[in-house]
């Protein structure tokens, strides 16, 4: 007879807050990149102004959006 070790479940890649914070910041990203274009700008310009929204907005739900340790 062979032991084997019993299995434990395996951990999520990333936490509810997480994948909360990153999803919110692709929305608001792609929104403001797709305005950007919408209203006349290059690709570039676009892609900085999506890059920009996405960071201010995982800055502020970051501090917005409590951990469960924080307590």
């Amino acid at each position: 007879m062979e032991k084997t070790m019993p299995r434990r479940p395996a951990e999520p890649l990333l936490t509810v807050r997480a994948a909360l914070i990153l999803g919110l910041a692709l929305i608001v990203g792609g929104t403001a990149g797709a305005l950007a274009v919408w209203a006349g700008g290059a690709l570039p310009e676009a892609l900085l102004t999506a890059g920009a929204a996405a960071a201010g907005t995982i800055s502020l739900l970051h501090q917005i959006i409590g951990n469960d340790t924080d307590r």
